[in-house]
């Protein structure tokens, strides 16, 4: 990384070497028996350089690839992108790597997944199975020209499990992601089972307001609303409603959200982030009030905000190496008063639990709003669940339903928004929403 380093310096005013080298395996069980087992191992390559004020990136596979410094500056002679500052904050350690994860082989990742099977065989025969456990191992190496030189480890494994429906379509599922060896505890495969007995009654809805609950994945739908609007890029540019509202109270003094990159084993756990800066724990909301908005390095000079570590080499849709860094939750993490899951639903009359929904890309996700399909949902009366709720969806915005946060549950799930996962949230009940139904 050096020698490129300073291969680039000859011809350039400044630079940053991003080194990333991946390793992963997934194994796939279906029906009981394996269906796939898929391994990659790849090095990434990233080089930034700054030159008159503009800024050029190019991307490879090896540093040894003598085009790089090349393609760097025909991007930035062409691209026009404006240069920024290179950090140079020396970052505090985090927990992001598990040695045990590390060190499972494929022959133990393909006995776990056929365990969980057998588990879920053992309490349920009659009902057919996927299981799926992947193992992402990373390390991460950033070396550049204001003098960082930084490198950190990474893991995780996550397990997903499914049922099957009599036609062979996704029935019910459920996911576990950490930084070390997640813990699925027969309770929940217990409601996983309870659910997809659920499924054999479906209910139609017509439109109706009422209470209705979000699970803990599912609320990743709702919080990418949430960090459209913190998000310091769009602040600036005014597409966020959030410009000139730090300190103002906008959600229920029930809920507190957070953006902790520090978080030991969170999905998303980093010593620094893809410019350099070392990764914060960032109050986002305090008891419904906004406190601080999630900037990257330049964001944070216009803001008067110190950078908050999360320009992350991401899109909506991926995590690729090409990517430019740009303003991303971390592990996310939602808080409040909690309050027992069973108790929760225990205490609604009538209401709706909401554990899978789809189209949560759509809509104007900076300012808030949402249109979601539920895919899988719950009717629940006199504090029990009923039956799965077909054809029926939930719109509004967040501006408008975080105020009517009523309680916080007890159980944190990985949440998920379109193709990663965002942090950990307990489920929420909103004491009203509005459902379409048929």
């Amino acid at each position: 990384m050096r020698q490129l380093l300073n291969k680039a310096l000859s011809s350039a005013d400044g630079g940053e070497v991003y080194k990333r080298d991946i390793q992963s395996t997934s194994v796939d069980i279906k029906l009981g028996k394996l269906k796939d087992i898929k391994s990659e191992k790849k090095r990434e390559v990233s080089l930034r350089l700054t030159k008159n004020g503009l800024m050029g990136t190019s991307v490879s596979t090896s540093l040894e690839d003598d085009t790089l410094v090349d393609r760097a500056l025909i991007a930035l002679e062409n691209q026009k992108s404006h240069a920024v500052d290179f950090p140079n904050e020396l970052p505090r350690m985090v927990f992001s790597f598990s040695p045990e994860v590390d060190q499972l082989s494929t022959e133990d990742l393909t006995k776990m997944a056929f365990d969980l099977s057998d588990r879920l065989k053992e309490k349920a025969p009659e009902i057919p199975t996927g299981v799926r456990v992947h193992k992402n191992i990373k390390r991460v190496s950033l070396l550049n020209s204001a003098g960082f030189n930084e490198t950190y480890d990474y893991s995780n494994l996550s397990l997903s499990i499914n049922t099957l429906t009599d036609k062979g379509f996704m029935g019910v599922s459920k996911e576990y992601s950490s930084g070390k060896v997640p813990e699925i505890t027969d309770g929940g495969l217990d409601r996983l089972i309870h659910r997809h007995h659920l499924g054999n009654k479906k209910i139609t809805m017509e439109n109706e307001k009422m209470p209705v609950i979000f699970s803990g994945n599912v609320m990743g739908a709702l919080m990418l609303r949430v960090i459209g609007g913190v998000n310091g890029g769009n602040v600036l540019k005014g597409t966020s409603p959030l410009k000139d509202k730090i300190e103002e109270k906008l959600f229920s003094e029930k809920i507190t959200i957070r953006d902790d990159g520090k978080m030991a084993f969170g999905v998303n756990t980093c010593l620094f982030d893809d410019e350099g800066t070392p990764s914060k724990n960032t109050l986002l909301y305090e008891k419904g009030v906004l406190k601080n908005y999630l900037v990257n390095i330049e964001q944070g000079k216009k803001l008067n905000q110190e950078p908050t570590g999360n320009a992350l080499k991401r899109t909506l849709f991926s995590k690729e190496i090409e990517d430019t860094p740009s303003v991303f939750d971390t592990n996310l993490i939602i808080e409040g008063d909690h309050r027992e899951d069973e108790l929760i639903v225990k205490d609604i009359k009538r209401g709706l639990l909401i554990t899978g929904v789809m189209g949560a890309h759509t809509g104007n996700i900076n300012r808030g709003d949402f249109s979601l399909n539920i895919s899988s949902g719950y009717l629940i009366e006199n504090g029990e669940l009923q039956g799965q709720v077909k054809g029926a969806m939930i719109a509004g915005n967040i501006y408008d339903l975080f105020q009517n946060v009523e309680a916080i549950g007890t159980h944190y799930e990985v949440m998920r928004s379109i193709f990663y996962h965002m942090g950990y949230s307990p489920m929420v009940l909103f004491k009203e929403a509005s459902i379409v139904g048929k």
